[in-house]
């Protein structure tokens, strides 16, 4: 065999290589989060489709544009040619090798996403919803080893922010040294998700014990979230007032609840229960992001504030079958439910 016939031969066997991971991917719901998995997806060179109601697609039949956020410059990426589905019947019409969800947790638990998930053959079901009985919701609907749980570590939204300046379109911004986790009972499957992300430029990686590993990060988080909006979503002396105080409270209630349930690792997480901390980092993070924090935030979680209620419910509840103290939650919760609508 000469060497032109080995090349041949070479470029033959990686092409057919590359037909055979290629993935039939669907993406369910098309907000900040999903196009960004999407748009990674498919640049690690799978078939990629969004599912959304019907009134979104004349819109994303244009295609988008995301904006990568960098500290010293931006880097826009033109999305296009993703398919689009919008009714169960042409979901089930199709083989899908992974079908990820990118809703809230609320949004999880409707009659249309029932529909989807009776639907889904025999593909990867990817599930991002960050409250602790979520991954319950999918299981009894879904063979356990399809599962595969995932953490969600970037952030992303619609830019410009509200009262801001920035570019149109889809923004994000991957924080360095925060890979994205996934885990679950079928290493193949999240072997298969972790590769598709790294090979489309978003480091991810594989926890053998997802719920000890992601279920630690939320359970901080959404109180704090709670208490934040409570203070009307100012980051100006949130640390010395009394929101901070009880949502503080919370969230050392919630990483007891996550423990106790999921066996969550909150060993580390304990040191954000210091106010001295937050004092020191809180000016320090506003400043090296290349966005708006307060503004993100109050535009992300105003939105998806019945997710937010939903959590602090679910670790209270929780908390009171376990006999776990619940107080800073139950109020936190009474607070944020008797806020008007966002």
């Amino acid at each position: 065999m000469t060497l032109m016939d080995k090349s041949r031969f070479l470029f033959q066997f990686l092409a057919q290589q590359e037909r055979v991971e290629k993935m039939n991917i669907l993406v369910v719901g098309a907000g900040a989060v999903g196009q960004v998995y999407a748009w990674h997806l498919a640049q690690a060179g799978h078939a990629v489709s969004f599912f959304v109601k019907e009134k979104y697609v004349e819109s994303l039949s244009q295609g988008s544009t995301l904006h990568r956020l960098g500290h010293s410059r931006n880097r826009q990426q033109d999305f296009q040619g993703f398919g689009l589905v919008t009714d169960l019947v042409h979901l089930a019409a199709q083989r899908w090798d992974q079908i990820w969800l990118a809703l809230s947790s609320d949004a999880l638990r409707t009659e249309l996403t029932t529909g989807i998930l009776a639907s889904v053959g025999q593909a990867t079901v990817v599930c991002l919803q960050p409250d602790l009985e979520d991954i319950d919701f999918v299981r009894a609907r879904v063979p356990v080893h399809q599962v595969v749980q995932g953490l969600i570590t970037f952030i992303s939204f619609q830019s410009p922010l509200p009262g801001c300046r920035g570019p149109s379109g889809m923004a994000y911004y991957l924080p360095p040294l925060a890979p994205g986790l996934f885990g679950g009972p079928d290493s193949q499957r999240v072997r298969s998700v972790v590769a598709g992300l790294n090979k489309g430029g978003m480091t991810a990686k594989v926890v053998s014990d997802f719920a000890r590993a992601g279920a630690g990060a939320p359970a901080i988080m959404q109180p704090l979230v709670a208490a934040l909006e409570l203070n009307q979503w100012r980051l100006q002396g949130f640390v010395s007032s009394q929101h901070f105080a009880i949502g503080l409270d919370a969230a050392r209630e919630a990483m007891t609840v996550a423990n106790r349930h999921v066996g969550a690792d909150v060993r580390l997480l304990k040191m954000l229960l210091r106010p001295l901390l937050w004092r020191l980092l809180l000016p320090v993070v506003r400043q090296i992001l290349p966005f708006d924090l307060e503004g993100q935030l109050k535009y992300h979680f105003s939105k998806v504030r019945p997710q937010t209620l939903l959590m602090l419910n679910s670790y209270s509840r929780l908390g009171a079958s376990y006999g776990l103290p619940t107080s800073a939650l139950n109020t936190l919760r009474g607070q944020l439910a008797e806020l008007p609508a966002a």
